[in-house]
């Protein structure tokens, strides 16, 4: 199927990604019902509440991901729905009880409800490269290796390993794709890894806060994992256009891999060294190992040509590092 979608239905937490897609919707002009914990939290939600447009064209409901029918109402005579949000949660007891099995009946929730509307064609869905970067083949690869939408995370190597999260999110991906298929609306998937750039929200969202944790010196330990945490990075802005623009485009189809560039937390260190030497001798734990020749080389390659098609020029890394930590000293965490 292809549909161009003129109504949007986003599914919001007032986070990161959310925000700026719920922005840069109402500057195009569209009509957005978002859900939120809280409808009444005004302090939590300003910065979508006073966003330009937000009065006459944002309409939050209380919705539970959890609660199936809840979405009913919010995506009934929308053209489009992006859910974007899902529960994150690492560590748990019963890890596909409270990990694998809420992401993906959050997901189905929320297309089910789709489904019932009779007015959706489009269901843009936020994945994550916790779906492509972890498998026996990526630990694998070779220098010459290029990784795009076709990789993807193998479940079971995330249960050798105890990623359940990872694990997770493919599997809620992989649902979501399957259900179209019999579905009057098609799935569109955005596809970011470590998301940094501006932050609207007052709160830091878990990806912001490892550029806090750099500058605070707090060293992550990572030894005992097999891919490190962050590999790549996008700006959060190019996250946002991205889904809009697989919204609007009728011949968006499949995944679309969001990676800028192929860095690590030690990069980000040497580049945060560069832009603010007031914090080299904190970024030190970060910095082991890392000079111009490593910064330099890519941790792997990878193609972004599909989202560069779509119509995202991605934002240089350096810009986006900046807009990190602008907005952390506006927050005075810095």
């Amino acid at each position: 199927m292809r549909h161009r979608c003129k109504r949007g239905a986003i599914r919001v937490s007032g986070g990161f990604v959310a925000s700026w897609l719920v922005k840069m919707l109402l500057e195009r002009g569209y009509n957005v019902r978002g859900t939120v914990r809280d409808p009444q939290d005004v302090k939590k939600l300003r910065h979508l509440l006073e966003l330009p447009g937000a009065q006459e064209r944002l309409v939050l409901y209380r919705a539970e991901l959890m609660a199936e029918g809840d979405y009913d109402e919010v995506v009934d005579g929308g053209d489009c729905v992006m859910h974007t949000a899902a529960r994150v949660t690492v560590d748990a007891v019963d890890p596909y009880k409270e990990i694998v099995d809420p992401a993906v009946k959050g997901t189905m929730n929320v297309l089910k409800s789709a489904a019932k509307s009779k007015t959706v064609k489009r269901v843009v869905y936020t994945s994550s490269t916790a779906a492509v970067f972890y498998s026996d083949k990526f630990v694998n690869k070779s220098e010459d290796d290029v990784v795009d939408e076709s990789w993807w995370t193998d479940p079971e190597f995330c249960l050798k390993i105890g990623m359940y999260y990872h694990m997770a999110k493919t599997i809620a991906e992989r649902a979501a794709f399957e259900y179209a298929k019999d579905a009057p609306f098609d799935v569109v998937s955005i596809v970011p890894c470590t998301v940094v750039g501006r932050l609207l929200q007052e709160t830091v969202n878990w990806s912001s806060n490892e550029v806090l944790r750099i500058l605070q010196g707090i060293e992550r330990r990572e030894d005992n994992l097999i891919i490190p945490t962050n590999i790549a990075f996008v700006d959060v802005e190019d996250v946002a256009l991205a889904h809009i623009l697989a919204m609007e485009n009728p011949n968006a189809e499949g995944r679309y891999l969001a990676v800028a560039e192929s860095l690590t937390n030690e990069h980000i260190a040497l580049l945060l060294a560069k832009l603010y030497p007031q914090y080299t001798n904190v970024l030190k734990p970060d910095l082991k190992g890392m000079d111009e020749a490593t910064f330099n080389k890519p941790v792997f390659k990878f193609s972004n040509e599909k989202m560069r098609h779509l119509g995202v020029n991605f934002t240089p890394i350096e810009e986006s590092v900046k807009k990190t930590v602008q907005s952390l000293q506006h927050l005075n965490l810095l």
